[in-house]
């Protein structure tokens, strides 16, 4: 599955509630690591492709629907604390999103388990549900741990379903973030390449 329908796919799973009620709240999480510089076997960047995902997606979802956007790792490296609110959840202009979201710039750690956290705190308190759809290269390097938090999402008084989508990773590092999705009821998609 290509990067490009695995993103759409999980986005358009995530959101269909949203045309019917304002209840819903979903939250992506973008990796901004250093990593996401690495070429795919097209020569392309990670980031350049998880832009014109995004991009493409924005465009295309319905604006009056509510979404809310962090990054983490693009604005200092090795700072576990690099983690930013890019849109609060509401209503977005999609283009103006996806331009603020093509000057991220790839440069730090990847702190999973605490973007989790920061992502799930971006809820509004009025939702019945809520998605969290995780974008991400590469496993925790600030010494959290996901699958705890996921499994304290799981637990929390939202029915949440936490999404993951992987570039480039290892099936074995696919199994040890799977963890997130599975303790919350999400689906995890991996992809080794943009143009697969």
């Amino acid at each position: 599955m290509s990067v490009k329908i695995a993103v759409v796919s999980v986005l358009c799973l995530a959101l269909p509630a949203l045309a019917a009620a304002q209840d819903r709240a979903t939250v992506l999480v973008l990796d901004g690591s250093g990593s996401m510089w690495a070429a795919l076997p097209e020569r392309r960047s990670r980031i350049e492709v998880a832009r014109d995902v995004l991009g493409d997606f924005l465009a295309a979802r319905d604006p009056s629907q509510p979404l809310g956007v962090i990054a983490y790792g693009h604005n200092r490296r090795g700072d576990c604390s690099d983690i930013e609110t890019v849109a609060p959840v509401a209503v977005q202009d999609g283009p103006a999103l996806g331009a603020r979201l093509r000057a991220l710039m790839p440069r730090g750690k990847t702190p999973l388990a605490d973007a989790l956290r920061h992502a799930a705190a971006q809820i509004p308190p009025q939702a019945e549900e809520a998605d969290i759809v995780l974008i991400t290269d590469g496993l925790e390097t600030c010494g959290g741990d996901p699958c705890a938090v996921a499994a304290e999402l799981a637990a929390g008084g939202v029915p949440l379903r936490a999404h993951v989508v992987g570039f480039g990773l290892t099936e074995g590092e696919v199994r040890q973030i799977a963890c997130v999705a599975e303790q919350t009821g999400g689906l995890v998609l991996a992809t080794q390449s943009g143009a697969e």
